[in-house]
């Protein structure tokens, strides 16, 4: 595992907002500091500020990110990540990836780059 995963996470770039409604919200790209352009990848924090669960897609691009904010039903699986209510993460995705969200209300998810957990 890489060294700056194993500090706190520090936020190293501004927050972006990423609305989920009962359609799929236009992607939304959150660039990693350039300083990790050699990894390709980078750290996000995300948080569900909202009383709904949000299923998040991402992807290299809007539509590819858009297209995978779906909401699971047993025998379909999704590509999405599912933040319930209140949910607080530290994921890695590519540097370039952009963010869409599907909830069943309108809620709101922060997204800030960074490094560490």
């Amino acid at each position: 595992m890489a060294q700056n995963s194993q500090i706190a996470f520090a936020p190293l770039g501004n927050t972006v907002v990423i609305p989920a409604s009962t359609s799929a919200s236009t992607g939304v790209q959150a660039l990693v500091d350039a300083r990790f352009d050699a990894q390709a990848v980078g750290q996000y924090r995300i948080i569900n500020s909202s009383a709904n669960t949000v299923f998040l897609g991402i992807g290299p691009t809007a539509a590819i990110a858009a297209a995978n904010a779906v909401a699971p039903v047993a025998g379909t699986p999704s590509a999405a990540i599912v933040l319930v209510p209140g949910a607080v993460e530290v994921l890695r995705f590519g540097r370039e990836s952009f963010f869409s969200g599907l909830a069943s209300a309108a809620s709101t998810v922060y997204i800030v780059q960074g490094e560490g957990m």
